[in-house]
């Protein structure tokens, strides 16, 4: 027999030693118990976010380059609060309209910043395949194929981007996408729930009832916060902490030049 143990953690999931899975299990259930006491703020942070996408539909109407940069700026900065709100209750166990509010004080500079990374991507992608629908050029199609590329690997990244740039208001630039960019590359499937749910609550919302559309918002985020706050605590019990994630510390210093 090996010296090496596994111990079941809560709900019998498992991992070598039990750390890790019993420190996921831990936020979690924080995150669970926290929703409900922190409903107004939720409700309040998703009523905005969908308000900013109703202006942007507005003033930007259809799917275009321009459309998608114009919802970026307007909803960044909400989108922002919104995930600082439910990464505080996945730490604390509870969030406030205040907390929302200084979120939302502290980072609407962030949110959009952060927001146009997929978001430029995504309209020369966009405007790429208006063109080689006119044209049919094949030379169109690296580009196509590039944008398109980037714009989903930005949208995956972003939840853990607005995260980490929440929590460490010195992580910016270059070495932030890299630290969100690992994060989804070792745990791929749990960043995918969170724009499967933005789809599938935007299929319910047209098929159905448009109010629906106010509970699309909260519940992404709550999904989101979950992912990267595992995510993380994965990676400090299973890492040792210390550092930021996929970086060594000559790596970190590298990125920030």
């Amino acid at each position: 027999m090996s010296g090496r143990t596994t111990t079941a953690g809560p709900g019998g999931a498992t991992a070598p030693g039990g750390r890790p899975a019993v420190a996921e299990n831990e936020v979690l259930r924080r995150l669970l118990r926290g929703a409900w006491p922190s409903l107004p703020a939720l409700t309040v942070a998703g009523a905005a976010v969908c308000a900013a996408g109703t202006l942007a539909v507005l003033l930007a109407p259809g799917v275009t380059p321009v459309s998608v940069l114009v919802a970026a700026v307007l909803t960044g900065p909400l989108l922002a609060a919104l995930g600082a709100a439910a990464d505080r209750i996945a730490a604390d166990g509870e969030a406030g309209i205040r907390d929302w509010w200084r979120g939302l004080r502290a980072l609407w500079r962030f949110g959009p910043a952060q927001a146009l990374v997929p978001a430029v991507p995504a309209a020369a992608f966009l405007a790429a395949l208006a063109l080689w629908q006119q044209t049919q050029s094949p030379w169109l199609l690296p580009s196509l194929a590039a944008g398109g590329a980037c714009a989903v690997a930005g949208l995956l990244a972003l939840p853990a981007a607005l995260s980490l740039g929440a929590a460490r208001p010195a992580l910016r630039g270059r070495l932030l996408w890299i630290c969100a960019a690992h994060l989804v590359a070792r745990w791929p499937t749990r960043f995918l729930a969170a724009p499967s749910l933005a789809l599938l609550g935007l299929w319910a919302s047209l098929r159905w009832t448009a109010s629906l559309l106010l509970l699309v918002p909260p519940l992404v985020a709550l999904v989101a916060s979950a992912a990267t706050a595992t995510a993380l605590v994965h990676h400090a019990v299973a890492g040792g902490g210390g550092g930021e994630p996929g970086l060594s510390p000559r790596g970190a210093r590298r990125a920030r030049r």
